[in-house]
């Protein structure tokens, strides 16, 4: 475990330093603070007459999981993988007295930490612009339960992004290829009837499952089969070509 963790700190350390991803975080925070501004000049143009208010967090939840931080996570892995394969840093990590599993689940696992900050800086921007357009806090504690359950399919998402990475040596090659497999995989269910049952892509709103209506429990468990049976066969075949690798 230790190992593991101070592989996994080397690889937050990394990520901190990226700039890119605090501007990501910026081009969120200013869709969210346009969307709030297209309401105010629609109430302006109509002289209050119509006044748009909604839950901006949960409104501004579809963007966030479905393509701000799928994206962040398909730049992370191939920072993490191909380019430091590209860059011959990657033979640094396995040098340590660290065993490439850990290596690879120290990667996916700060893959997933930085999801997680993405969500909760969007969750608390929506929520900040939703109080000062004067919806106060209301329905916060909802919100937040969406947010943190939407981030189990992304850690599918980032598998998805680590197995295509493990496979090429090329970081450019890889952020196309990730962003086009995902694509594909997420709008397939209107090309091809009856996919998107199972794709994990298609469960990005995992909250839904859980908040509002019940669905009957045998379908709940099939959902949820299919969620973890990807997260688990796309760690276990990124492994196994990761482990049989040379680098």
């Amino acid at each position: 475990m230790t190992g593991f963790m101070l592989a996994l700190n080397d690889e937050l350390y990394k990520l901190r330093h990226r700039k890119k991803y605090f501007v990501m975080l910026l081009i969120g925070a200013a869709v969210c603070v346009i969307r709030w501004g297209g309401s105010a000049l629609i109430a302006r143009l109509t002289g209050g007459a119509v006044v748009v208010r909604s839950n901006m967090p949960l409104e501004m939840l579809p963007f966030a999981v479905e393509l701000l931080v799928p994206i962040m996570l398909f730049m992370a892995v191939t920072d993490m993988f191909t380019s430091e394969y590209a860059a011959d840093t990657l033979k640094a990590c396995l040098l340590k007295p660290v065993t490439r599993l850990k290596v690879l689940s120290a990667k996916a696992a700060a893959a997933i930490v930085l999801a997680a900050v993405s969500m909760l800086a969007m969750y608390i921007v929506c929520l900040i612009v939703q109080a000062v357009s004067g919806g106060g806090f209301s329905q916060w504690a909802p919100a937040l339960a969406a947010y943190l359950i939407d981030l189990v399919p992304l850690a599918g998402v980032a598998l998805l992004g680590i197995l295509i990475n493990v496979c090429l040596k090329g970081p450019s090659a890889a952020m196309l290829l990730s962003l086009a497999v995902y694509a594909v995989m997420k709008y397939m269910g209107y090309y091809v009837s009856g996919s998107e049952s199972f794709l994990f892509t298609s469960y990005a709103k995992w909250h839904s499952l859980f908040l509002g209506a019940a669905l009957p429990f045998d379908m709940l468990i099939y959902k949820i089969g299919i969620v973890a049976g990807s997260i688990l066969i796309l760690f276990s075949v990124s492994y196994i070509i990761f482990d049989k690798r040379d680098i």
